[in-house]
């Protein structure tokens, strides 16, 4: 049996565009592990801040400066904005931050702030 060519493009086409469309619209999940009773919510029910039930890995992005981790140790507190954005935690690892042309280190149980501004500029404070 043949197929006639425009009809083969025409199928191939609308699966890849279902497959593409099924793809990007499933819903990203995220979970933070909270020792009960240290939760605290934002007025819009997002979570501000909770202490970790054990260590957490975040991955937070910007298109200035890319992709960064934090390693957040369990048993200390993490936070995040209304927007549901992580803003910090206290380190369970050492972490390097450039900061222009040098370096800094960020020792593990120190305290990590981030911040992103509306122009996607991504900030990190490291503090004992």
């Amino acid at each position: 049996m043949k197929f006639p060519s425009k009809v083969l493009v025409v199928l191939t086409s609308t699966f890849g565009l279902f497959s593409i469309n099924f793809a990007v619209s499933l819903p990203a999940i995220a979970s933070v592990i909270c020792v009960g009773g240290t939760i605290s919510n934002y007025s819009n029910g997002s979570l501000a801040s909770c202490i970790l039930g054990q260590d957490t890995t975040v991955q937070v992005s910007s298109p200035s400066s890319g992709s960064s981790n934090f390693e957040c140790l369990a048993q200390k507190f993490i936070s995040f904005n209304e927007k549901a954005q992580f803003t910090g935690c206290q380190l369970s690892q050492e972490i390097q931050l450039r900061k222009g042309n040098s370096i800094e280190t960020c020792p593990a149980e120190y305290k990590v702030n981030v911040s992103v501004e509306s122009n996607g500029t991504q900030s990190i404070t490291c503090n004992p």
